[in-house]
């Protein structure tokens, strides 16, 4: 699958950063385009892979470029004046040559929360592929500043791409370390409200809602500011394998998981999780760069793989997948809809590993018929399963949010 990336507000855009550096670790292409729009400098210029002439500042007038300090009013009341503005960034997307659009967003934050679902919005009028938003949970107990309250971990505040301020206190109110447009005066927004109104919006305006709760990547007694690189890691490295084995040509899978087949996985209301577990195996290939020239000239045969043992790599990965670290927790048996991909060298790509596998998935989630690929690697090491689980509607962390975002209204 063909996708155009928008990132918006600081973790969106990380998140853009971060699919186009996965994406460049991979033997196919699957992003047409990236584009980063945001409301603070600082968070575009520190970007890596987005294309400088695909960084969008707005609302510049009024936040002077640093950001909008969680509030998502102001957000909004920018993303209506600069309509033209964001017209302009989404139309730089090569809608023609995509399959679907993917908006990025940390929910909790300000600029995230009030342009996100604009972005959806404008991206609904100008393709007639699905538009998708990918939205990261602000963490229960995320503050301001590194995401919490106190941090000796750090020698100082950080910005917190859930809250998009600077410098903040407890419940997600600026503090303020300048005067322009007296910043501190700002009302507070709570990074649980944001990102309440965020899921309903963006529910609405989308064809499905990827969520990814950043609890899922805190160590347990660390700061959130050393979650959202874990974050960004985990989701690029979950959602490139669904969306590149489409692309996968050689060496030629047994099923591919195209384009339509994701799309039709996805938009069953409710929301969608991704899940991801591997396992080291032994691919046969030689080591140094002579050795792997040797390989790629000469064609290297896989090592030799008991039958048994490709069974039993298969059906453990899969039920780690669906079981620690889904992007978000939820009740596994509320998802009506799920596709798979298995990537791992060829030789491990046993037929009946595979049908085990899926047999384990479609024994714990109940989803009847699920979609599947594969996607052979001769370079890979490990025997990794994808799963995306889609149309969730029981989820603990979104009724955390109030009974506005109950999932199974979410449609």
């Amino acid at each position: 699958m063909q996708i155009g990336i928008v990132g918006v507000g600081g973790g969106g855009t990380a998140l853009a950063d971060a699919l186009l550096a996965d994406e460049g670790g991979r033997a196919v292409d699957y992003v047409a385009d990236a584009v980063a729009i945001d409301t603070d400098a600082g968070d575009l210029a520190a970007l890596e892979r987005v294309d400088e002439d695909d960084r969008h500042l707005i609302g510049a007038v009024h936040t002077e470029g640093e950001g909008t300090a969680g509030d998502a009013n102001l957000a909004s009341e920018i993303a209506r004046e600069e309509r033209p503005e964001l017209q302009a960034a989404v139309d730089s997307l090569p809608v023609g040559r995509t399959d679907a659009a993917l908006v990025c967003a940390a929910l909790g934050g300000g600029t995230a929360a009030g342009v996100a679902p604009a972005v959806v919005d404008l991206l609904g009028q100008v393709t007639g592929t699905p538009v998708y938003a990918l939205g990261v949970l602000p963490g229960v107990a995320e503050s301001g500043g590194d995401g919490a309250a106190t941090d000796a971990t750090t020698d100082g505040p950080k910005r917190s791409r859930g809250s998009g301020s600077g410098d903040a206190n407890g419940d997600g109110a600026a503090t303020g370390n300048g005067d322009a447009e007296d910043r501190s005066e700002r009302p507070a927004r709570p990074l649980s409200s944001n990102a309440a109104g965020a899921v309903r919006a963006l529910s609405a305006a989308s064809d499905d809602l990827l969520l990814a709760d950043l609890d899922v990547w805190r160590a347990s007694g660390a700061s959130y500011a050393a979650a959202w690189p874990r974050l960004d890691d985990a989701v690029a490295g979950r959602l490139a394998p669904l969306l590149a084995a489409g692309e996968a040509a050689d060496p030629t899978p047994e099923r591919v998981l195209d384009a339509s087949e994701l799309t039709n996985t996805l938009g069953a209301g409710g929301v969608t999780a991704l899940g991801s577990a591997g396992a080291e195996v032994e691919n046969g290939r030689r080591e140094g760069f002579v050795g792997g020239l040797i390989d790629r000239i000469g064609g290297a045969d896989g090592p030799a793989v008991d039958e048994g043992e490709a069974v039993s790599v298969a059906t453990n990965a899969a039920r780690k997948a669906i079981s620690h670290q889904l992007s978000l927790p939820c009740d596994l048996t509320s998802a009506s809809r799920a596709a798979v991909v298995f990537h791992a060298p060829p030789a491990w790509l046993s037929r009946r590993g595979l049908e085990r596998a899926r047999g384990l998935i479609e024994e714990e989630t109940g989803v009847p018929e699920i979609r599947w690929g594969d996607y052979p690697d001769p370079t890979a090491e490990e025997f990794r399963v994808t799963v995306l689980l889609s149309g969730i509607s029981t989820a603990d962390r979104l009724a955390a949010l109030g009974d506005e975002v109950d999932p199974t209204r979410l449609e």
